[in-house]
């Protein structure tokens, strides 16, 4: 297993990396620079690729070595993957070498084995790399070996430059990657790299656009510890986050700028919720909620210009609405490019190594009591039954005559809604199946109809500001808002009977 936190760095600033205190405190050692230069092979059709793996042959001085990558999981810069690695004796792949170490009914395993795959293997890109590699070995005895990457990565389409660092644990405790990032950091700015030399590459090679990535399960065991299920949700939490970044940098897909925040609302929910036994780390909300709000104002924008407006739109008012659509996707744009500066930019490297770092060694312990720790270490079954009632209480409270509330006031239900949902998905493994679907279903029902509302509260407030930015708008605009104005206050009746629904159910537990 291949465990490597990929970060990038500007070319100028290798000189600085080279001589940064990290490397003169520890006991680091660096070897000569050299020249790697890996030939990336697969069919013409890409089977490797699309199987999730790599397959290369790399020149070290007159040492030829044969590399295979499977697809793993890439999680704030860290790559952990299985790797297998054997010398060969020519600039071309030998499939056979790794028959033993695949398993013959894995889908890679079959494209190893079959020689027709042999026979239309093809380099398809190089990399040609100038390394400068230093081992880390820390007092403590974890080994790391930090290599500084610069060179080029070449395909028959075209070529791209990178100046890459590479952390790689050698042996010890993974939390010294972290470390050493955040060490770095305080040198030069270092951004978190989303793509290996091989992604790269294929995107010479092949048009793809990064999928929205939604949350997946939680699964607890009813033997967990509180601090067991707060380790497994918030990782969750970020799992999702993580998997959306790279869709965000890229701007291709909105959707996986709504992901993305949505992952870090359930983070946000999710730290609030174990806050009392479990506290955060000074300044992780506050910088949670920055760059949830540099997310926030794209997603707000494409919901106005895409669903809202197409709703206002289709009463064959089209003509009047196109000016509005026009320029509210243009904001819309500009948002998401604001966006993927932020998820690109170094506070956010920090943040998310910061995240990463508290979470692997278990940060909160750190000024906890001997009684605290003993307290996290109780069942969370109790402990998510509590909650669950609470956040139910709650929510039954703010909601008290909801259809008749203020904008103000029921924001505050919806939020209060929302924790409810994100409490019950999380603890919903410790719950009787039957009961936590009905709940789910009167409580999504709930949370469907406040969103489209707070859509239109947001979009109202949107399209009074076209006024200025967008004047040739400002007609279409008017018109919008009484259409959702109008829409809004037809959905009185609706909105009573959902919380009368709703209001039937006991929390599940």
């Amino acid at each position: 297993m291949e465990r490597e936190l990929k970060l990038r760095v500007a070319n100028e600033d290798l000189g600085k990396l080279r001589n940064a205190s990290i490397l003169a405190q520890s006991e680091a050692t660096a070897g000569t620079p050299r020249l790697l230069t890996s030939t990336y092979f697969d069919t013409p059709e890409f089977s490797f690729h699309w199987c999730g793996a790599s397959l290369r042959v790399r020149s070290v001085g007159k040492e030829k070595i044969q590399t295979l990558k499977l697809e793993g999981s890439a999680k704030a810069g860290l790559f952990d993957r299985d790797e297998f690695e054997m010398p060969v004796n020519s600039d071309t792949p030998d499939l056979k070498l790794l028959c033993d170490q695949i398993p013959d009914d894995s889908d890679c395993g079959k494209l190893i084995r079959d020689e027709t795959v042999a026979a239309q293997l093809k380099p398809v890109f190089v990399t040609r790399i100038n390394r400068s590699a230093f081992e880390l070995r820390q007092p403590s005895g974890d080994e790391l070996e930090l290599a500084l990457d610069e060179g080029t990565i070449e395909a028959e389409s075209g070529s791209v430059q990178i100046a890459a660092v590479e952390l790689e644990l050698k042996q010890g405790d993974p939390d010294m990657l972290y470390r050493v990032a955040l060490e770095m950091l305080e040198t030069v700015p270092l951004r978190i790299d989303h793509r290996s030399k091989a992604d790269i590459g294929y995107a010479l090679l092949v048009a793809e656009h990064s999928e929205a990535v939604k949350a997946q399960p939680v699964r607890l065991d009813k033997r967990d510890s509180i601090e067991d299920a707060f380790c497994v949700i918030v990782r969750n939490c970020l799992d999702q986050v993580h998997a959306n970044e790279l869709g965000v940098v890229s701007g291709h897909d909105p959707s996986s700028v709504h992901q993305m925040r949505v992952g870090l609302r359930r983070l946000r929910s999710a730290l609030d919720l174990f806050a009392k036994v479990i506290p955060a780390a000074p300044g992780f909300d506050e910088e949670l909620r920055w760059i949830a709000s540099e997310l926030g104002a794209a997603r707000d924008w494409e919901v106005l210009a895409g669903s809202t407006l197409e709703h206002a739109g289709a009463n064959g008012n089209t003509d009047e609405i196109r000016p509005v659509r026009e320029a509210c996707e243009q904001i819309a744009v500009n948002n998401r490019q604001r966006a993927a500066a932020a998820v690109e930019s170094v506070r956010y490297t920090r943040l998310a190594l910061q995240l990463a770092l508290w979470l692997s060694r278990k940060g909160w312990r750190d000024e906890m009591s001997d009684e605290q720790r003993n307290a996290i270490g109780s069942p969370v079954k109790p402990f998510a039954a509590d909650v669950l009632r609470r956040r139910h209480k709650k929510l039954i409270k703010r909601g008290k005559d909801l259809a008749d509330l203020d904008d103000h006031s029921r924001h505050r239900a919806r939020i209060a809604a929302k924790k409810v949902r994100y409490a019950t998905e999380f603890f919903a493994s410790l719950c009787p199946r039957r009961v936590v679907r009905h709940y789910v279903e009167a409580l999504t029902a709930l949370q469907d109809d406040l969103g489209w509302r707070n859509d239109a509260v947001v979009a109202d407030q949107l399209l009074k500001s076209l006024l200025t930015k967008a004047p040739e708008a400002a007609s279409g605009a008017a018109f919008a808002r009484g259409f959702l104005a109008s829409r809004v206050a037809a959905d009185h009746q609706t909105l009573k009977k959902l919380w009368k629904r709703f209001k039937l159910l006991s929390s599940p537990h």
